[in-house]
């Protein structure tokens, strides 16, 4: 197939990750270096072309070093995207109604995170929420978005986040696990793991840095609850 007829058969994701590519003048290699793992020369050749779509948990290293959209070069990223969205519009106009019909849950907002946009409460599926709590009791859970992009691809930022307020303590804390806290006075959602003499405040990601709480700081630390699901 020669450039031209392979151009036809590019869809606008391909379209603009070869676009973005050519006026960034980043090379193959260089992408698949950054991108590391199972990622390759050829893998990063197929999604400039369009023979190959890009994978949604690549798309937001792409579109840090492209700096272009991760929505605008992965078709995957860009519905899960419109999945989320039309799901918090579905939460926010049921909450607005006031109304919770059979089959639906009102969860109250965790305001402690910092972010004072969307409702007091929403209304969820309750089929949905508890795909996502397991056996969580409802009156645990609280919703907030996702402060910033630390967590990503793994929680988006602005990601509607569903936490259990019941584990509030540093010694209900499981190492490993996904947390909403505050750190002198500072909300975020990170996963925490637990060292000898200090707690460490991890993110995913190379470029993520990773915040160390001494021991004698730990009062500084105030967990809010454990993230249980995310939409």
């Amino acid at each position: 197939m020669d450039k031209l007829a392979a151009a036809q058969h590019m869809d606008k994701y391909a379209q603009a990750f070869a676009n973005a590519m050519q006026e960034t003048g980043v090379r193959n290699t260089t992408v698949a270096v950054y991108l590391g793992g199972s990622i390759n020369y050829s893998n990063v050749s197929q999604w400039r072309t369009g023979r190959r779509p890009i994978p949604a948990e690549y798309a937001p290293a792409l579109s840090v070093l492209l700096n272009v959209p991760p929505e605008a070069i992965s078709k995957a990223y860009d519905q899960g995207l419109r999945a989320q969205s039309a799901l918090t519009t579905m939460a926010v106009q049921g909450a607005r109604t006031g109304a919770v019909s059979e089959g639906y849950v009102a969860i109250d907002r965790m305001n402690e995170l910092g972010r004072s946009d969307g409702p007091a409460r929403i209304v969820l599926p309750e089929f949905l929420v508890r795909r996502k709590i397991g056996l969580t009791p409802l009156s645990h859970l609280r919703w907030a978005f996702q402060p910033s992009r630390t967590l990503e691809p793994e929680i988006e930022r602005h990601a509607l986040v569903l936490i259990d307020t019941s584990i509030c303590q540093r010694d209900q804390v499981i190492d490993g696990g996904i947390y909403a806290y505050t750190l002198w006075g500072r909300p975020d959602i990170r996963r925490l793991t637990i060292r000898r003499n200090a707690w460490s405040l991890m993110g995913n990601g190379r470029e993520i840095e990773r915040m160390e709480v001494p021991e004698a700081d730990l009062d500084n630390l105030q967990v809010l609850g454990t993230v249980v699901g995310w939409l």
